[in-house]
């Protein structure tokens, strides 16, 4: 029993290894809190030309390309569809008969006769046969052309969904690289008014503003945060779209492989 549980563990591992090996490398792990603003001031998007390469790398891209090959392959089994009309068909046989024959005469002297024959005999047969359908020898051509066609729908939907990833990967890194030059101004204003609703702060506790300046000044800074995570949560959005689309890490980090752990025997 131990050495069964055992050998499944290995077993999982092999398979867990063997996916980890074959599977794109899109695990990401991904908290709004890991993100200062320093790190977005300081962040540098991928070039363009490169997140629209990547979109290529989809399974959805995957799925389409493993469409075409299926047609492919269904066009060459038309084009041998020749191949039905020759037909060839051999045989071989082999047998052996006994035959049990048993008399009896019936008179004043009785006489049983007992006759066994026997006899082994063999025998083969090679032919060949041909049969032209005449449908297949004028619809033939046809067939062919409609699975080309096939085959290039699928290229033509292939094409069509990368252009329409295309269009959206350029609308969120265009969204992308607006939203960061509004938040570097938005980290500016809200570190200008923390640091303003500080010394303001100051002031007060020495006599030197009253309640009423102090209160304006702390909605300022309110104002100044909630702008900011308005555009961060925009912002983010944008670029996890583009990490989605691109399979591109940008804001997210690799997650860490786990692998099974081997199970305890007694």
């Amino acid at each position: 029993m131990k050495r069964a549980v055992f050998t499944l563990w290995l077993l999982l591992a092999a398979v867990a290894a063997t996916a980890q090996g074959n599977s794109p490398d899109f695990e990401f792990g991904y908290s709004d809190l890991q993100l200062s603003p320093d790190d977005y001031i300081g962040l540098q998007l991928p070039p363009l030309h490169q997140l629209l390469e990547n979109a290529r790398n989809t399974p959805q891209v995957e799925y389409y390309n493993k469409a075409v090959e299926i047609q492919e392959r269904e066009l060459k089994n038309v084009r041998r569809n020749w191949q039905h009309y020759f037909k060839i068909n051999a045989n071989y046989n082999y047998g052996s008969s006994d035959i049990y024959n048993q008399n009896y005469q019936d008179n004043s002297n009785q006489i049983w006769t007992t006759t066994t024959t026997g006899r082994e005999q063999s025998w083969w047969n090679v032919g060949a046969s041909f049969s032209l359908p005449i449908d297949e020898i004028f619809n033939r051509r046809n067939k062919i052309k409609q699975q080309k066609r096939r085959i290039e729908q699928v290229e033509l939907d292939t094409e069509r969904w990368l252009e329409e990833q295309r269009i959206k990967v350029i609308q969120q890194y265009t969204l992308a690289v607006q939203q960061l030059s509004v938040l570097r101004s938005a980290v500016e204003a809200m570190v200008t008014a923390q640091a303003q609703y500080r010394l303001s702060e100051a002031d007060f506790i020495n006599g030197k503003l009253d309640a009423q300046t102090l209160s304006r000044q702390k909605n300022i800074e309110n104002v100044a945060i909630r702008e900011y995570e308005e555009v961060r949560r925009s912002l983010n959005n944008a670029l996890l779209t583009l990490e989605v689309l691109t399979r591109t890490p940008i804001i997210s980090k690799p997650a860490p492989a786990t692998a099974p752990q081997a199970p305890k025997t007694e």
